[in-house]
């Protein structure tokens, strides 16, 4: 499954407006997974249509079909199509329910995968510093980093940030000493304004001297910061030489 599954179903239907389906369409050129996904939903939507066997009417019930009124031909063909519709409606239902239940499973043994690797980030943790705010309509403090200075992962914790204008996605950049950016992903926090971002450098951590978020145009990000940044912080390693008390975060069950 891909986290475009609804539009895509809905793209093999037919249901997109012609600005969505076109959106769709660019993706699926530069995407071979949405692709490969798209192809499954196809062959399981075509496999509805042969789902319902095809049955030959004997000659006798033909001619007492043929031999009918007018008025009872309609409503035996009436009945004939309820049926078939009713039968094509329990295979769709039927095909429903086992996506669905494929589709719990998978997000049960993603979410347990994600928090054992939040776990294991927190376990290495040597180093942590806030998250500042850095936009009007927000709090002085946003989250926190936490990081193993020896590694190239880490997490940060945010929360009460604002949900991005429609079309938009909060990036997040590593900043090099020498002011470069490396991207270490996107994100839209949930409702609430929080967010678990398990993160990955490029490089050992002591490259960079800090970190920064931005808005910038969904659903992939830029390749540079190109928006307003809303949120950052810089890292002062020679501070936190001989840190060890480390606040980690408790991480709630169905967090994440």
């Amino acid at each position: 499954m891909t986290e475009h599954e609804q539009e895509l179903v809905e793209y093999a239907l037919g249901e997109l407006d012609p600005e969505t389906a076109a959106r769709v369409a660019r993706h699926l050129e530069g995407c071979e997974r949405c692709r490969a996904e798209l192809l499954r939903i196809e062959e399981a939507l075509g496999w509805l249509g042969t789902a319902v066997p095809q049955v030959e009417p004997s000659p006798a019930l033909r001619a007492r079909v043929l031999a009918a009124a007018a008025f009872e031909g309609r409503q035996r063909w009436r009945l004939a199509w309820a049926r078939g519709l009713l039968a094509a409606a329990a295979v769709l239902l039927v095909f429903a329910l086992l996506l669905a239940i494929t589709r719990a499973d998978r997000q049960v043994n993603e979410l347990a995968a994600r928090q054992a690797s939040i776990a294991a980030v927190l376990a290495a943790a040597d180093w942590s510093t806030a998250m500042e705010g850095e936009r009007a309509d927000m709090p002085a403090r946003v989250g926190r980093v936490y990081l193993d200075r020896e590694g190239r992962t880490g997490l940060v914790v945010l929360e009460e940030l604002p949900r991005p204008d429609k079309g938009h996605v909060y990036q997040v950049w590593l900043i090099r000493s020498d002011g470069g950016r490396d991207s270490a992903g996107v994100f839209l926090p949930d409702f609430q304004g929080r967010a678990l971002l398990v993160i990955h450098a490029r490089d050992p951590w002591t490259t960079y001297q800090g970190m920064g978020i931005t808005v910038e145009p969904g659903p992939e990000g830029s390749g540079q910061p190109t928006g307003e940044r809303i949120a950052g912080c810089a890292w002062d390693w020679e501070a936190w030489a001989i840190y060890d008390g480390i606040a980690r975060p408790r991480l709630e069950a169905g967090q994440g």
